[in-house]
């Protein structure tokens, strides 16, 4: 069996290749930094995410790795007390810093002994637009990562999302994160991306109506990132809107070592 840190990946689209204007955007459940299999695997999804050379991440399920405070909150959608930075260093934490990336981040999920959630990182200006609580039940916790990132410019709204696992719950918070965006940003670049659970494909035409569309679906790719190994399942979605769509690209078949899900990657044009 292939150790996971021991990968050495090729398969990647380097900046240089790009339109001055094109955007290059990832999604990525990291799993809690485990492969399919259990595996640690975080150092190997760290040089993945550094050999893209991305415009903008979107991660779920960061997991956190110490916690020397505890966590402050003042209540719904409201900022952390503490520096966030003292109460939730995590693996987003750690690519931001080894990478020298700029990062948002959301937690989601409170354990006595860890945590994850959502985290947005970038290597353009990233100014935090708040993490609401888009929760449908007390047993799954779930929110909606909102950051701005200035890129050739305009700015971008960039929304990471990690829906619930039920259907009722899903169309619930799909259609929260629809009015968010109707009231918060109505207008102008916007990339929404994230694990969905969405394999019936509900999210497509409930975001349509709001003038976001799903880039592999526009661009006719199955887009199946679920289970990694044998994808058969397009649980990963990206929407843009005042962005087109380029490019779905197929990720390297080493991933599929790394995480749960595969990468979902696509090459956008902003203007």
């Amino acid at each position: 069996m292939r150790n996971p840190e021991e990968l050495v990946l090729h398969e990647h689209r380097e900046p240089s290749s790009l339109e001055a204007k094109d955007f290059l955007a990832v999604s990525w459940n990291l799993h809690k930094g485990r492969t399919p299999l259990g595996f640690q695997a975080w150092q190997a999804m760290q040089r993945w995410v550094q050999s893209t050379h991305a415009d903008a991440y979107f991660l779920q399920e960061a997991m956190a790795r110490r916690m020397p405070q505890p966590l402050l909150s003042t209540g719904f959608g409201a900022p952390l007390a503490d520096p966030l930075d003292d109460v939730w260093h995590c693996q987003a934490t750690e690519i931001a810093r080894a990478l020298e990336l700029q990062i948002a981040l959301g937690p989601n999920v409170f354990k006595p002994s860890w945590r994850h959630g959502n985290a947005i990182l970038s290597p353009h200006p990233l100014d935090l637009g708040g993490r609401w609580d888009i929760s449908a039940h007390r047993f799954e916790r779930r929110g909606l990562l909102v950051a701005h990132a200035t890129f050739a410019g305009h700015s971008v709204t960039l929304l990471c999302a990690h829906l619930a696992l039920t259907r009722a719950a899903r169309l619930r918070q799909m259609h929260w994160i629809a009015h968010w965006i109707q009231k918060e940003a109505p207008t102008g670049p916007l990339v929404l991306a994230g694990d969905f659970n969405d394999w019936r494909n509900d999210s497509v035409p409930l975001f349509a109506e709001h003038g976001l569309h799903e880039v592999a679906t526009l661009l006719g790719e199955p887009a199946r990132t679920y289970p990694a190994f044998s994808p058969a399942l397009a649980l990963d979605k990206m929407f843009v809107r005042d962005m087109k769509p380029i490019e779905w690209i197929q990720p390297a078949q080493e991933t599929a070592w790394l995480s749960d899900h595969l990468p979902y990657i696509a090459r956008l044009q902003v203007g």
